[in-house]
């Protein structure tokens, strides 16, 4: 059968759109051929099928070099260099959600939207990330009133979404490029990001990854709204970033203030530091991984402990059986629900054509319909 050499360079190039590398892929496309598809040895029946197993052109694999890497669009604040590139569907997912971030903001902007007073309040002259936690909080009506209401912290999180976007904000939170469930998003890539529009402010949450870490992913988020700084972020705790640093010290005071949970704390002195723990998990409505982040913050846990508790976190949410969920309430949320039903509204009322609606929410335009029947029935 006869062999087409290509440049491994190029190969390892396309493996990385996949948020793969070389080698991985070449074992997808045949185990017993790994060696000669590294070496850049394929059969045309291999070089079809590692052009869509990596989700590129089939030409690009005969380019005598990999193609100029595309820039991050947004400042990137990931942890460099163990940060794993940016892979394709990154920028897929950017590009969705910059196509709606471009029509919300038109729309605004004919309707006479002012600028958000809160968007890029702060630029160099930052307040401590206790003053900004509490000004966000008061922003958001956050209180010991919603804490003692909110039961779980899935709760939590869905009242703080509905209160962004009450107050101008977009909350999109996906774990798949669009709506294809192929295509999952990782979190070795990033966490979110954020674009600090003072029309329309975007946040995007990583929705791969575990479900106790998207509250804290949203507080992170909104710091970076509130200083003005646009960007990618996996919200690291060893980060030595400082926008990172002062960004996850103003998320964990926003959701555990220092001073409340260091009386919680030391309210058990007997007591292990699982069990700390778990009480402080129940006082703040926040998951296990939040409330060790905290402590780890302050040097009560080491750096294994807190991993051992996010990676806990993690298999569970892997191992956790899924029933498929609500086509329609995912729809809503990895769309932003404020915008969801504002395009779906507008598409039952004939103001916005139909099929641009079913491009804007990655649906079909019958599903839009459908959306804006059930909306005032899907939380988020």
């Amino acid at each position: 059968m006869e062999t087409i050499e290509l440049s491994p360079a190029v190969l390892s190039w396309a493996a990385s759109q996949a948020g793969e590398g070389l080698h991985e892929l070449a074992v997808r496309v045949s185990k017993k051929s790994v060696d000669k598809i590294t070496a850049g040895k394929l059969t045309y029946a291999q070089v079809l099928k590692y052009a869509k197993l990596a989700g590129v052109p089939l030409g690009f694999l005969f380019l005598p070099e990999p193609p100029e890497q595309r820039k991050p669009p947004l400042a990137d604040f990931r942890t460099l260099p163990d940060a794993h590139p940016l892979s394709k569907d990154f920028f897929d997912t950017f590009d969705d959600i910059e196509f709606k971030h471009s029509w919300i903001r038109e729309r605004l902007k004919a309707e006479g939207a002012e600028p958000l007073e809160f968007v890029g309040k702060y630029g160099i002259n930052r307040p401590a990330p206790e003053a900004l936690a509490t000004e966000i909080r008061t922003h958001l009506d956050f209180n010991e009133a919603v804490l003692r209401d909110v039961k779980n912290p899935d709760q939590l999180f869905s009242f703080l979404v509905d209160q962004c976007e009450k107050n101008g904000l977009f909350v999109f939170k996906n774990g798949v490029v669009g709506n294809n469930t192929s295509r999952p998003l990782s979190i070795a890539e990033f966490r979110g990001f954020a674009i600090a529009d003072p029309v329309c402010p975007i946040i995007f949450i990583n929705g791969a990854d575990a479900a106790a870490a998207w509250v804290f992913t949203l507080a992170h988020e909104l710091a970076h709204i509130w200083i003005g700084d646009s960007g990618i972020s996996d919200a690291a705790p060893t980060t030595h970033n400082k926008t990172e640093r002062y960004c996850n010290a103003v998320a964990g005071e926003f959701l555990v203030p220092k001073k409340r949970f260091l009386a919680v704390w030391e309210e058990l002195p007997a007591e292990s530091s699982d069990v700390r723990l778990e009480v402080a998990r129940r006082t703040f409505k926040v998951s296990k991984t939040v409330v060790a982040r905290r402590a780890y913050d302050f040097g009560l846990i080491s750096h294994e402990e807190y991993f051992e508790v996010y990676n806990l976190a993690r298999k569970a949410a892997k191992d956790k059986k899924s029933t498929g969920g609500d086509f329609y309430r995912s729809l809503a949320v990895r769309n932003s629900k404020a915008l969801s039903m504002q395009i779906s509204g507008l598409a039952a009322s004939g103001t916005l054509n139909l099929s641009e609606a079913g491009r804007l929410l990655n649906t079909t335009p019958n599903n839009v319909l459908k959306l804006h029947e059930k909306q005032n029935a899907i939380p988020i």
